[in-house]
């Protein structure tokens, strides 16, 4: 199959990029891997690049902004400079959207993100491939009062602003013949795994988001970060299969991002791990074990119709 005939994405998240000495345990007691954290981006950026992309997509929290971790704000903006330069020195045209940790330590906004990722306050982008229209749904689009009212932290859940909204509806009504596939950094839908469901993990507007799905029913698939692990499911949103994918984060046990080959009739899933394995390991067996957050086995290469 020649380039002409498929576009290859590489799509990865929560790097929470910060090299520190300090220690951190997430949810369930996983260990994070902030002092390893150049050797994981030099990893990273290692594969994405060996594998000869069209695009790189970040789903947010580069680094560890926000609330939780009291990233000193020098240290936090350093961070989001060295992280986009590395980045852009990709052969791929690189993307991101705003996780909520992407917004100064302590709580604020994400204007510094999204200048210097190019992208118009509250807003993500579309990618137009011959295949399939990408949408990147900036989910930090919180008033004011929220924020504020979230402070000394972020919000953690997300919010897709006004605008955005209309933006989604008007690149929903226009894909044409299309087929959609969307990207967030907060979720749509609680996961199916049997962990339990917390509603920091959600976009707390999601229905707004999931009627317009229903209206024109062209997104064949959803791609979310934030909650660190693998996960997969189809659900009918309105009349309409759709899959709702979880991917996995760099930070943590499985360190593994998503590799996307599109086809004009499928979509390839296959999920890829960093060669890190004494990294992973580390993870893995942090806590109460984590190996739960690959997922299951046949999470691990899935085929989607387009068509």
């Amino acid at each position: 199959m020649s380039n002409n005939e498929r576009v290859r994405i590489g799509l990865c998240a929560d790097t929470h990029f910060w090299p520190t000495n300090t220690l951190f345990s997430g949810s369930h007691g996983s260990l994070q891997l902030q002092p390893w954290s150049e050797q994981l981006q030099n990893a990273l950026l290692a594969e994405l690049e060996n594998a000869q992309l069209d695009y790189v997509i970040h789903l947010g929290d580069v680094t560890c902004g926000g609330g939780v971790y009291d990233m000193p704000p020098d240290e936090f903006y350093a961070a989001l400079d060295r992280t986009q330069q590395a980045y852009r020195q990709l052969s791929a045209r690189i993307y991101a959207l705003p996780g909520n940790h992407d917004c100064p330590p302590g709580g604020g906004n994400w204007s510094y993100f999204e200048d210097l990722w190019a992208l118009q306050p509250g807003m993500g982008e579309i990618i137009d491939t011959p295949m399939a229209r990408l949408i990147l749904l900036n989910t930090q689009g919180h008033s004011v009062e929220q924020i504020e009212a979230a402070k000394p932290t972020d919000p953690v859940y997300g919010w897709v602003g006004d605008s955005e909204l209309a933006r989604l509806e008007e690149a929903l009504a226009t894909a044409g013949s299309r087929p959609v596939l969307l990207f967030t950094h907060q979720l749509l839908h609680p996961w199916s795994a049997d962990k339990p469901w917390e509603d920091f993990y959600e976009i707390r507007n999601a229905t707004p988001v999931l009627d317009l799905l229903a209206q024109y029913g062209n997104v064949k698939a959803v791609f979310q970060a934030h909650a660190h692990r693998l996960d997969v499911q189809v659900l009918h949103v309105g009349d309409h299969p759709c899959h709702f994918i979880v991917i996995p984060a760099i930070i943590e046990y499985p360190l593994g991002w998503l590799y996307l080959e599109l086809t004009p009739h499928t979509l390839q899933v296959a999920l890829q791990r960093l060669p890190l394995p004494e990294l992973a390991d580390l993870g893995g067996y942090s806590g109460e074990g984590q190996f739960w957050r690959s997922g299951k086995p046949e999470w691990a290469e899935l085929k989607i119709e387009l068509v």
